[in-house]
């Protein structure tokens, strides 16, 4: 009763901000977003009579007890589904870090789901997986799925589920993640979200909007506009932080370095390179370009001294099961 699963964050055009179900975790507004390659994250599960207690590592390290207290909850999920009482051993590899709105629990959820309900004996479709990993994190159900993708939010917990808008084929982009911080964020996205849609003046505005922007979102990624795509993924990113700045307390992501390299990405588009920006809940940058610009964009990351990390990413898949094991 042993599994291995491989999954990849996922980049939001428009962004996942807020609950209508805080039970179900049914979102407010539907999103969307890219599945990258880059960066993975890669899980191992086994079920076994030979354990006392549910344990995980992540990067060899014990997982820390925040990062179990949302685990725990969805292994019994995954035990309810498959009527066992087997406790479990997990071990995470990422090649990213954690907490620093890089969108690590989107890849990490999407990776246990598949991992552990496969080693649980359940044989789940694609539709099923996203249903259920999204309980645990509400963005890991897009990564799922491979390519472009939209979270539908749904009524209930049956209808509220990612589908795959075009497979990764269907147009290459570039997204890269420039990281300007490693440490983690004071206050999670779960969290932020929360305090947000709670006390921002200019949450429901935001909502409001989404709703407007989704169906022009969806005719861009088929028509491959890439102008279109930018302009709308900058916008998304700003009033969702415009949310998170009108809170009370006050949700700032953003540091320093963070603000300069908005700045310097306005400069570049401005000079005639066609680079746009998104922030996750956290003070690291993706800029997106098109293929012929990459290179470009990179040589001037390289160039800036606060940037630590240069992940380039390009549409990726969903999660894949493989039989290379972590132990």
């Amino acid at each position: 009763m042993k599994a291995t699963a491989i999954a990849h964050p996922n980049v939001p055009i428009i962004k996942y901000w807020g609950k209508a179900d805080q039970t179900l975790f049914l979102p407010m507004n539907n999103s969307i977003s890219m599945t990258v390659d880059e960066r993975y994250c890669k899980v191992t599960v086994e079920f076994s009579e030979k354990y006392r207690k549910d344990e995980a590592t992540i990067n060899s390290k014990p997982a820390e007890q925040k990062i179990m207290d949302r685990v725990l909850p969805h292994l019994d999920r995954i035990r309810k589904m498959a009527n066992i009482k087997l406790y479990a051993r997990g071990s995470v590899e990422m090649n990213f870090p954690i907490g620093a709105g890089l969108a690590s629990s989107s890849a990490g959820f999407a990776a246990l789901t598949l991992a552990a309900s496969k080693a649980a004996g359940l044989n789940l479709g694609q539709k099923e997986l996203s249903i259920l990993t999204r309980k645990g994190s509400g963005s890991s159900c897009r990564s799922i799925y491979g390519g472009w993708v939209e979270w539908e939010k749904g009524h209930n917990d049956t209808t509220s589920h990612a589908v795959q808008l075009v497979e990764k084929n269907h147009w290459d982009i570039s997204i890269i993640t420039a990281v300007v911080s490693k440490k983690e964020r004071m206050v999670d996205t779960r969290g932020g979200m929360a305090i947000a849609q709670n006390t921002s003046p200019l949450y429901d505005a935001r909502v409001e909007y989404v709703e407007k922007t989704l169906p022009i979102v969806r005719k861009a990624i088929k028509e491959r506009d890439f102008t279109t795509i930018g302009q709308i993924t900058e916008r998304d990113s700003m009033l969702l932080h415009a949310t998170a700045i009108t809170s009370d307390p006050i949700l700032l992501y953003w540091t320093p370095e963070t603000i300069h390299l908005l700045h310097q990405v306005r400069l570049w588009r401005q000079e005639g390179l066609e680079v746009y920006f998104t922030i996750e809940t956290g003070a690291n940058v993706h800029v997106l370009c098109l293929p012929k610009d990459e290179k470009e964009v990179v040589k001037r990351l390289k160039e800036n001294k606060s940037v630590m990390e240069i992940h380039v990413n390009k549409p990726g898949d969903g999660a894949t099961l493989v039989n290379d094991h972590l132990f």
